[in-house]
């Protein structure tokens, strides 16, 4: 018993993995100099682009936060929080006379207004029933914020295609001024494809009263509500694209595929096509695949579409997916109305993925530095440590507001490319000491049992009949 007693702790001792080596910044290819921090409080930072194209992990797990002294010091990498500002408030709205019977500056209104200036009634006389009623008044006055920023249409039919609109504005629906001269609405249909643009963005603030005027309407339009909004959201675009040129055209089954190819190791979760042409309409699905030996799978089925109208760009909002992070992507045309048969004028992909920030807490001399791109780093797993608890518990306890914004300077070269390609090892190399010398006590373990097992046996007394 005593033997086998000593085999499990030499089992215990070498099969107990020792520490691994620290990481250095020549562990990493490049890097980026963070000139502003420094030893003290918490700093944070947007993740730039020129990270992701030597990233080995989409989640960034692969990058670190080194001190002058060349010691990692606590970090955590998180999504840009994405608040909204955003206002939405109906606003009431009062069909006029049509231009054709009034001019703006003509305008006899008989208003009811309370003494807050709220319209409660208009009376424009009795309509020309010839004129289809497509002007209307808009109050504004009701708006409690500055003004809006935009309003947003909603209608029902017979007005559908496109809608030329102009806006006047008034303080006291007596003297008009020009808001927007032109702007277009659409809504179009055609073998299944949408084109929807409802929102017309206002130059600069507005006065209470603004009169809406239909230039081109054949039918009359018909306005079922009027949503004005202000704000933008506190992050803009909430995230970052790079834009991928076709590497090849190819058909199957009489659909046309075109490939590209993704280097930077992201999370896509938008999806936009740039096409080459004005008044283009496209329908596709998008498929993605790891490697070539994969098979291709669908993340985005959609209508992309480019429309001029009257110097108005109309584009197709962006197309969202689950996160997926592939090298290998493609567009499968499923209805050509963009002339993509010239291969002259193929469409450019552009890829989104959320924008992010690294949270690290300053400690030791500076200057400190980002370090990315390491095939050595990616292979070591980020648990939650100590450093990042204090971190997620400094934000949770109202410490945000506290945290200091930093810019990061310019790329530096460290290790550089040899820091992206794993070690070439050899076949003894390849299997660690630790499990060579596990399998050496195993075998002397066995060994030590089948040794005692026929000593045993032989101690037996024989049997008998």
């Amino acid at each position: 018993m005593t033997r086998i007693a000593f085999a499990c702790l030499c089992f215990c001792a070498f099969a107990y993995p020792l520490p691994a080596a620290s990481l250095v910044p020549n562990d990493f290819a490049a890097g980026l100099s963070l000139p502003e921090a420094d030893g003290t409080g918490i700093h944070v930072f947007e993740v730039p682009a020129v990270v992701y194209e030597k990233a080995q992990r989409s989640d960034l797990t692969d990058v670190r936060v080194f001190n002058a002294a060349g010691e990692a010091v606590p970090h955590l990498v998180r999504e840009v929080a994405e608040r909204s500002e955003e206002i939405r408030q109906p606003i009431p709205f009062f069909p006029l006379p049509g231009k054709e019977s009034r001019q703006p500056d003509d305008l006899s209104l008989r208003v009811a207004l309370q003494a807050d200036g709220k319209v409660l009634t208009v009376d424009a006389g009795a309509p020309n029933q010839s004129s289809p009623t497509s002007c209307y008044l808009l109050d504004t006055s009701r708006w409690k914020v500055a003004g809006p920023s935009a309003l947003e249409f909603s209608w029902r039919s017979p007005a559908t295609g496109l809608l030329t609109l102009s806006l006047m504005h008034s303080s006291d629906l007596v003297h008009w001024q020009p808001l927007v001269d032109r702007a277009v609405l659409a809504e179009l249909s055609y073998q299944g494809s949408q084109v929807v643009a409802r929102r017309i963005p206002l130059p600069h603030r507005a006065l209470p009263y603004i009169r809406l005027d239909c230039v081109d309407c054949q039918a009359p339009l018909l306005l079922s509500e009027v949503v004005a909004l202000a704000g933008q959201p506190v992050t803009g675009d909430p995230w970052q694209w790079t834009r991928l040129s076709a590497a090849q055209v190819t058909e199957e089954k009489g659909q046309r595929l075109i490939t590209y190819h993704l280097g930077a190791k992201v999370g896509v979760s938008a999806v936009q096509l740039r096409l080459p042409k004005a008044n283009s309409l496209l329908r596709a699905a998008i498929e993605t695949r790891g490697s070539s030996n994969e098979a291709w799978r669908q993340v985005v089925r959609s209508d992309f579409y480019r429309l001029d109208l009257e110097g108005t760009p109309l584009i197709n909002p962006v197309a969202a997916c689950p996160p997926v992070s592939a090298a290998h992507w493609r567009i499968r045309v499923i209805a050509d109305h963009a002339g993509l048969e010239n291969n002259n004028s193929l469409p450019e992909l552009e890829l989104g993925w959320r924008r992010q920030e690294i949270l690290f807490l300053g400690r030791g001399q500076a200057p400190y530095l980002l370090a990315f791109g390491s095939v050595k780093a990616a292979t070591e797993a980020i648990s939650s440590s100590p450093d990042n608890l204090m971190l997620a518990t400094l934000r949770d306890t109202g410490t945000e507001s506290h945290i200091r914004r930093i810019k990061p300077g310019p790329e530096v070269s460290l290790g550089g490319d040899q820091a992206l390609q794993a070690p070439k090892l050899s076949m003894f190399a390849s299997v660690s000491w630790q499990k060579i010398v596990l399998w050496l006590v195993l075998i002397a373990a066995v060994a030590m049992l089948a040794v005692m097992a026929r000593k045993l046996l032989r101690e037996l007394p024989t049997k008998t009949d």
